[in-house]
């Protein structure tokens, strides 16, 4: 993925359960346009089976028990699986998201559309099942159920063409800016869910544990991209 200052950060992504391993300061060096790569990563596994984390999490590198970490950030709470010995830290993708702000909690509203539709979903960090006649939170977790954030997908690809702005004359660059301009419009006003694109759309982001919110917007997002 591409980082700041011109470098590479390699991140390790484990798709069945949705996680990824940062090592020390990995988080804060990874650029906008390393998290849009992220973005289209995920929706390209976004048809790998997924499954719910184990209760037992070890470090990679010294293979001590991993602890149940929660922090703040500018974006809200998120929480992470963290080495004893500070070696790195396992993150959800949706935690990650939450501190990177590109993740909101659905409105009353959207509550409404889903659980008229659905009668549980999969938790987007622990891949635990959620009734949603009970809660829009994981009781394993706490993880809030949420989507991703329009508004804050825009400032990045606002950055991406600060950035790339020698192109502001190239008939692709405009057609790009003007096609990421309408997905996120679209996300705004009205994010879609995955029972409103069609059966295959459902099957890239559900199992036997429902559906996953977050995935399914990501891919809404990804496919308005391309």
């Amino acid at each position: 993925m591409a980082g700041i200052y011109g470098a590479d950060v390699e991140l390790d992504l484990c798709f069945a359960c949705h996680v990824l391993w940062l090592d020390h300061r990995e988080s804060i060096q990874l650029s906008p346009k390393g998290t849009m790569d992220l973005f289209r990563v995920l929706h390209e596994h976004r048809d790998d089976p997924r499954h719910a984390l184990r209760d037992k999490l070890s470090c990679r590198r010294c293979k001590r028990r991993l602890t149940l970490s929660r922090d703040i950030g500018k974006g809200g709470r998120f929480s992470y699986y963290a080495c004893p010995q500070k070696h790195g830290r396992l993150t959800p993708f949706s935690e990650f998201l939450k501190e990177k702000q590109f993740v909101r909690e659905l409105s009353a509203t959207e509550q409404n559309r889903v659980r008229a539709e659905l009668k549980h979903v999969q938790c987007s960090s622990c891949g635990a099942p959620v009734d949603l006649m009970q809660s829009f939170q994981c009781g394993h977790c706490g993880s809030p159920i949420a989507v991703l954030d329009a508004d804050a997908v825009e400032k990045t690809l606002a950055e991406l063409e600060r950035a790339d702005a020698r192109n502001a004359g190239d008939p692709v660059a405009r057609e790009n800016k003007a096609r990421a301009l309408a997905a996120m419009e679209a996300l705004r006003t009205r994010p879609e869910f995955p029972w409103e694109r069609g059966p295959r759309s459902v099957r890239g982001v559900s199992g036997e544990l429902g559906v996953d919110l977050l995935s399914a917007s990501i891919g809404a997002l990804i496919s308005k991209l391309l």
